[in-house]
């Protein structure tokens, strides 16, 4: 029995598998089409470009969820979920269908898989209320990890940041400028910290692309939504405009990251003691306590055994 479960689940996540993989090959096959050196020419403006490969929903049902759901390129939700993909480190067109693909599917196989191997053991009402946590369990999850991730990457960026902040002074002390310093510190910094790397040598390209440095430098907080990146874009941004000194204005930001995780250390270190109140009155006290009254009360049974 447990053999059989155990395949029908591989099934039913390789099917959903498939599924997805289909779906989002059949939504992007147009574009490799017009991109190969011969497409066929197709003189049916009005039919599918994707006609010939398995349609699952139609392009007006598609443009209608699109609009019921809130999920079109100008979209509110769109944007903001975007947004959460782009700090999570996701910058790939498809992570979107690709999230909501993975919610959509956990929300129909998990009740399906549950009510088919429970079917017949539990009663209806016990089969109802697992079916209805899974359902929410499917939905809110996706949610949850994506939040830790971009948690996680932002507590990276976070640690990484004063060291970034330290070579960058040097650079532009040394006499390079700012847009070859970033550079410089992205790649000094590709096997201590990829992650801030990464996002340095994004502005960079940004820049090489013809974007402005001052966007560009926008565009770097915005993606990462870490405060502290956020406060040093800002100052760059005001000091290219109004023609400071860059280095004097990263050396008192590079202090001021110092600082502040110092003091976010400092109140972490006397959050210690009452944190490890409760697991030694649980685990260490009774210990303690055992090893010292132990021999007292063997020794007092022992006496009071002889007295009777």
């Amino acid at each position: 029995m447990e053999l059989l479960q155990a395949v029908l689940f591989g099934l039913l996540v390789g099917g959903m598998i498939i599924f997805l993989g289909i779906f989002l090959r059949q939504r992007y096959s147009s574009v490799r089409r017009r991109l190969q050196p011969n497409p066929r020419l197709n003189t049916d403006l009005m039919r599918p470009q994707m006609a010939g490969e398995p349609v699952f929903l139609s392009a007006k049902l598609s443009e209608t969820l699109e609009k019921k759901l809130d999920l079109t390129k100008g979209g509110q939700t769109f944007k903001k979920l975007q947004a959460k993909l782009i700090q999570a480190g996701i910058y790939t067109e498809r992570g979107i269908p690709l999230f909501l693909g993975v919610k959509l599917g956990g929300l129909l196989v998990l009740p399906i898989l549950v009510l088919f191997i429970l079917w017949g053991d539990a009663s209806q009402r016990t089969l109802m209320v697992i079916a209805f946590s899974l359902c929410i369990l499917a939905y809110f999850l996706p949610n949850f990890l994506l939040n830790r991730v971009i948690s996680s990457r932002q507590q990276k960026i976070r640690e990484a940041l004063p060291d970034a902040l330290d070579l960058l002074v040097v650079c532009v002390e040394a006499g390079q400028g700012l847009d070859a310093a970033i550079k410089r510190v992205a790649e000094d910094m590709q096997e201590s910290s990829p992650i801030m790397s990464q996002e340095l040598l994004l502005v960079n390209l940004e820049i090489m692309a013809g974007l402005e440095r001052q966007q560009a430098l926008k565009n770097l907080g915005e993606r990462t939504g870490v405060e502290e990146l956020i406060s040093l874009c800002n100052i760059l941004i005001q000091s290219d405009r109004f023609g400071t000194s860059i280095a004097q204005a990263l050396k008192t930001q590079s202090d001021y990251t110092r600082n502040e995780r110092r003091q976010r250390l400092e109140t972490l270190a006397n959050q210690t003691p009452v944190k490890l109140l409760f697991p030694m009155l649980l685990f260490i006290f009774p210990a303690i306590m055992v090893v010292i009254l132990g021999p007292a009360i063997i020794k007092l049974t022992e006496f009071f055994s002889k007295g009777g």
